[in-house]
């Protein structure tokens, strides 16, 4: 079936989401839908990978990172034209050491809690016309001390893509509009536009010798191009996006000599490409690629002014091919492969900056129970080289997890 240009609008919307196998049989409107879910995800490493001390003055060696984390995601039609989402999720991460922090004097960190909740209302407002209004509901907490900051720069990573990156953003609000248009004989396409606003907030022990301290993270506006139709019997789309980031991260104190230290993020420019298949005997066979390139950001003060930091922009590419191979009425075989490739940031050495190579190989099970429960177990090996500070060490990636689904 051609995607007519109204569910394209909406897409967008909403946001490119991997596709949910646990949903795919259901209506597209009418009928409320739960998610939850538990997964555990493990890195280790060759060889120990360095990280600054929280001063800077020193390095750790990271041995290997862990996180169990539950996700739980909710929808509700409220009419034939919105839905609503929320989300929210409870992680616990573990960081060893092979050795002990000497300014900390522990051979571990940990971060626990619960995130923050994230609201979403989407739904069209006009003909072609379709309205996004999210909530980021600061439930999840921001201050954190030396060594729930320390698990933190590991367990927010890029090359480790930990299921829970963060537990707490502060307040925040997005809008955005997506106007879609018929192109041709089973072509639509969508232009989009949203801004996000971000509140501030005590981000606590990382200034903690400074009095009154107050963060205030970068608005981010962003545009999006988006092309879906139908190449004989398959289906594509194509998403083209550029964040922009109109204000600067900020950190003020009154008794900071410089007045304030900023961090003004350059552009980010993103393509996204999927390609599904209809091939007899499966419910799914999609071949997708997504390539994110971060440019340049400079840091100042009052008393500096903005300074480029040179070799700080960056490349993310992540591609590979997904499947839910036919295994009865009610069961289907989850299978797929995937490829990554991040430069990461000359600029920084740290963990957050590293580069990754890795391949992923990842097995599972997609089982309608009946009477509108289904089930998703599954587990994922995955290997490859991170690279960080001229120095690069074997990294491997075990997890697993089930998801339980609800329609009602």
């Amino acid at each position: 079936m051609s995607r007519s240009p109204g569910v394209l609008g909406l897409l967008l919307a909403a946001g490119i989401a991997p596709w949910s196998p646990l949903l795919a049989q259901g209506r597209l409107v009418g009928f409320n839908s739960s998610t939850i879910g538990v997964m555990y995800e493990a890195w280790s490493f060759s060889e120990p990978v360095a990280q600054p001390t929280i001063s800077g003055g020193k390095d750790v060696l990271v041995d290997h990172v862990s996180q169990l984390s539950f996700p739980v995601a909710v929808k509700i039609p409220l009419s034939e034209s919105w839905t609503l989402d929320v989300a929210t999720a409870y992680a616990s991460g573990r960081v060893v050491l092979s050795g002990t922090d000497p300014e900390l004097g522990t051979s571990e960190y940990r971060l626990t809690g619960v995130t923050d909740t994230r609201l979403r209302a989407t739904g069209r407002v006009a003909s072609g016309v379709s309205l996004s209004l999210g909530l980021n509901l600061p439930s999840g907490h921001t201050s954190l001390d030396a060594e729930e900051l320390s698990a933190f720069r590991v367990l927010a990573a890029p090359p480790l893509s930990f299921q829970v990156a963060r537990l707490g953003n502060g307040f925040g609000g997005t809008a955005g509009l997506v106007f879609s248009k018929q192109l041709g004989q089973g072509w639509a396409g969508a232009l989009g536009v949203s801004y996000e606003m971000r509140g501030s907030y005590d981000p606590g022990v990382l200034i903690a010798s400074l009095s009154s301290p107050d963060y205030s993270p970068a608005d981010a506006l962003r545009f999006s191009l988006g092309l879906d139709g139908l190449l004989g019997e398959s289906g594509m789309t194509l998403g083209l996006s550029a964040d922009l980031y109109p204000s600067s991260d900020r950190l003020t104190a009154s008794n900071l000599q410089s007045g304030f230290l900023s961090t003004q993020l350059g552009p980010v420019l993103t393509a996204d490409w999927q390609l599904r298949l209809a091939p007899r005997g499966f419910r799914e066979l999609t071949l997708y690629a997504v390539d994110r390139y971060r440019t340049n950001y400079s840091v100042g003060s009052s008393v500096t002014g903005d300074i480029s930091i040179p070799q700080s922009s960056g490349n993310y590419l992540d591609a590979g091919i997904r499947s839910v191979i036919s295994a009865g009425r009610a069961t289907g075989v989850l299978a797929s492969a995937n490829f990554r490739h991040q430069t990461g940031l000359d600029a920084d050495n740290t963990i957050a900056t590293a580069g990754i190579v890795s391949g992923a190989l990842t097995l599972g099970l997609v089982r309608d129970l009946g009477r509108g429960y289904a089930v998703q177990p599954f587990l994922r090996g995955q290997s490859g080289e991170i690279s960080s500070a001229g120095e690069s060490s074997t990294a491997t990636a075990l997890s697993g997890g089930v998801t339980l689904g609800i329609r009602f």
